[in-house]
């Protein structure tokens, strides 16, 4: 290969690549939307408690936070890609084979998993940085102290596993319920 051909390839395969990244960025941006969340018929419970809980768009005072906020780790950049990319090709796959569309489905799930494998704990401290902070209840100020210097193997989401989705383990089980009933009336 002359000169000229290796210079070209080189300038071809760099706007590749720069088109590539743009596009990539772009897709990441979208999908970390609450509105590309929410667009699956299966997570539309999810995103109607999350908008009431203490997180969500409709609270004063308190800290906002989105899907990715919570549902993704923050400890790097190359975690948050992957777990990004994991997560969203088992929600697409899960969505097409029709799973996760029972309250049922994500009951048993929980149960089998808990609610550690969908929140990090990195996501928690990204926002909540300082826990005894001044004023807080001496409770919580203990519990958070404790977890601080290591003494406990509690964590965030131990504690506060309302916070995202508020009442979502009670109205899972209502619809759940709800569907057993019909199922049984018919």
């Amino acid at each position: 290969m002359n000169k000229g051909g290796l210079i070209l390839g080189i300038v071809i395969g760099l706007v590749v690549a720069g088109l590539g990244s743009l596009v990539t960025a772009s897709k990441m941006v979208e999908s970390n939307k609450v509105e590309f969340c929410a667009s699956c018929h299966p997570m539309k419970t999810f995103h109607e408690t999350w908008k009431l809980s203490v997180h969500g768009p409709n609270q004063k005072g308190a800290m906002k936070a989105k899907c990715a906020d919570c549902h993704l780790p923050h400890d790097g950049f190359m975690n948050y890609l992957v777990t990004k990319v994991k997560a969203g090709l088992n929600d697409y796959i899960a969505n097409m084979q029709g799973k996760g569309s029972t309250p049922q489905y994500w009951l048993d799930r929980w149960a089998k998993q808990g609610a550690d494998k969908h929140v990090y704990e990195s996501s928690c401290r990204k926002c909540h940085k300082e826990l005894v902070a001044p004023g807080i209840p001496v409770k919580a100020f203990i519990a958070h102290r404790q977890y601080e210097l290591g003494m406990t193997k509690e964590n965030c989401i131990t504690c506060h596993r309302q916070v995202g989705h508020g009442n979502l383990m009670v109205v899972m089980q209502e619809k759940a319920a709800a569907k057993k009933l019909a199922k049984n009336e018919k």
